[in-house]
């Protein structure tokens, strides 16, 4: 057998390697569904419209509901109503006066999960999530540090209830 002979079978059998691959990647792929978390690709069958909310708090978690259902929902299928609250509370005494130089803040959230049409109650659950924040001696500076650490606690509320939803959801 002359090199390019060699060389020829060489390529034949890379290319069909090849075709080998990409058609078995094809038939892998075609196994595989995908599709909206909340909802379907023709209507608003899991759509999920979140209640009006009075709190900073609760509108931080409102908020990133909303961004994660994938926008604002007027009239979804299901109405998901929260109530959060927050709460601050002092840790490692120290500094003069005996004063907290560190905090937690817990965000706890309740929620209930209902079809928009009947009402019926599909999940309900309530969830907390903290955030760590010290306290400076200025004022300003420690009201910040709450509001930002609200923030983050919110904010990890939220992804707590969106996959208590999710899951509710998929069933």
């Amino acid at each position: 057998m002359s090199s390019s002979e060699v060389m020829r079978s060489e390529r034949s059998a890379k290319g069909m390697f090849r075709v080998a691959a990409v058609l078995l990647g094809l038939g892998i792929l075609a196994g595989c569904q995908v599709q909206p978390l909340y909802g379907n690709l023709s209507g608003n069958s899991q759509s999920v419209s979140v209640s009006k909310v009075d709190s900073r708090v609760e509108q931080v978690v409102r908020n990133e509901l909303v961004l994660g259902f994938g926008g604002e929902q007027p009239s979804g299928a299901y109405t998901l109503d929260i109530d959060a609250t927050a709460a601050v509370a002092g840790i490692l005494p120290g500094g003069l006066d005996n004063e907290f130089s560190a905090a937690r803040t817990t965000v706890t959230a309740t929620y209930v999960l209902k079809t928009t049409q009947t009402g019926e109650v599909v999940k309900r659950g309530t969830r907390s999530a903290d955030a760590q924040l010290d306290l400076p001696s200025q004022n300003f500076a420690q009201e910040r540090a709450k509001i930002e650490a609200e923030n983050r606690a919110a904010k990890a509320v939220a992804a707590q209830v969106r996959a208590d939803v999710a899951a509710a959801l998929a069933r």
